[in-house]
């Protein structure tokens, strides 16, 4: 597992372990993971994304209460469900506490099979800017066919 990040209901992440390799913004990640399960849990009447795939990387998402626990991982990791879950029962078994003693449980998680950074943050770059660049096409069709 590479890392972890914790997102409340509204979207906001309370906490990321193992995310500061990466180009981008973890609170506005939040939000799209948030945004990603309020709209799948709409249209497939209270279904939710279990993992998503891009690259050389796959995201696992669980729940625990109140907290989306996302946890970033190789696309061919065979334990990537069980390490999601490891999170899930620390925080179930805690009652949802979030406190410096969790956060160093979480970071020892992190920390015990940490992989290649770099690997995971071009993986990570290279599938945001492909989701960029069809959200700007389908923009762009969408105002020719409007306008």
């Amino acid at each position: 597992m590479h890392g972890i990040m914790l997102v409340n209901q509204a979207g906001e992440t309370v906490a990321s372990v193992g995310w500061d390799h990466l180009d981008g913004d973890v609170a506005m990640f939040g939000g799209f993971v948030s945004a990603v399960q309020m709209f799948v849990g709409r249209v497939a009447s209270g279904t939710e994304v279990k993992d998503l795939s891009f690259g050389d990387m796959r995201l696992v998402l669980g729940k625990s209460g109140e907290y989306h626990v996302v946890t970033l991982h190789e696309a061919d990791a065979t334990n990537a469900l069980s390490e999601n879950q490891e999170v899930v029962k620390l925080l179930a078994d805690n009652d949802g506490a979030l406190n410096e003693g969790i956060l160093d449980l979480i970071q020892e998680i992190v920390s015990r099979n940490k992989g290649d950074s770099e690997k995971i943050g071009e993986s990570v770059k290279e599938w945001t800017e492909s989701q960029m660049d069809k959200a700007k096409k389908s923009a762009s069709d969408w105002g020719k066919t409007v306008f």
